[in-house]
């Protein structure tokens, strides 16, 4: 007996075929060095599906943000949740919460986990498609602002937000650039001493948050 496959299924799996694809290109070239000539190419569809399933390259972006968000949403809350619940969490607990998820997916190799860090990564060096981000991460966002303000009453908002933008724009480069220009230096300079990477970097941001402000 044979199974046919329906026009809706064929869609969806060209629609998740773009959205893969563009994910990985974007991540390792950037936004505004990849076409959408250069997605439809490699995922073995013609332009007129781009339109189609995102309207634009930015429907696009936007839709690879949509696509992503729960899991990586789900993956925050868990950590997140642990810190609310805590009545007197630690500043390292905090920085772990940020920290350890973004890691843990990008570990995910088989499911692209590291190609949508380095994806939001390139997305972030893009401040048109800021406002996407914010939308798509926005309550994950004002959680972790929320478990700042607990554990680094020194500092104003205004040091604490920018402190949390590094932070953000570092582990998202760090982790989701494996051949980044700061592992290159790394190699170059000290082989190994971005292993454990997690960790380390838990250090470096407990630190940056800890810091007086001057």
């Amino acid at each position: 007996m044979t199974t046919s496959v329906t026009s809706a299924e064929v869609g969806a799996a060209t629609r998740e075929r773009l959205l893969r694809v563009a994910e990985r290109q974007f991540a390792e070239r950037g936004i505004d060095a990849v076409s959408i000539r250069d997605i439809t190419s490699e995922a073995g569809a013609n332009t007129a599906a781009i339109h189609y399933h995102f309207g634009s390259k930015a429907g696009l972006v936007r839709a690879i943000l949509e696509w992503r968000a729960a899991e990586v949403g789900e993956r925050r809350a868990v950590w997140l949740e642990r810190v609310e619940r805590a009545s007197d969490p630690s500043l390292r607990d905090v920085v772990e919460a940020f920290v350890v998820p973004t890691a843990e997916m990008a570990a995910d190799v088989a499911d692209g986990g590291r190609n949508h860090i380095g994806f939001l990564a390139a997305v972030l060096a893009h401040p048109e498609d800021l406002p996407l981000v914010l939308d798509a991460f926005g309550p994950y966002t004002e959680r972790f602002v929320a478990a700042l303000v607990r554990v680094t009453p020194h500092l104003s908002p205004a040091a604490r937000e920018l402190r949390f933008a590094l932070a953000k724009d570092l582990v998202n480069r760090v982790i989701g650039q494996p051949e980044g220009p700061v592992h290159a230096w790394v190699a170059t300079r000290s082989p190994g001493a971005d292993e454990p990477l997690a960790p380390r970097l838990v250090d470096f941001l407990v630190g940056a948050f800890a810091a007086p402000e001057s």
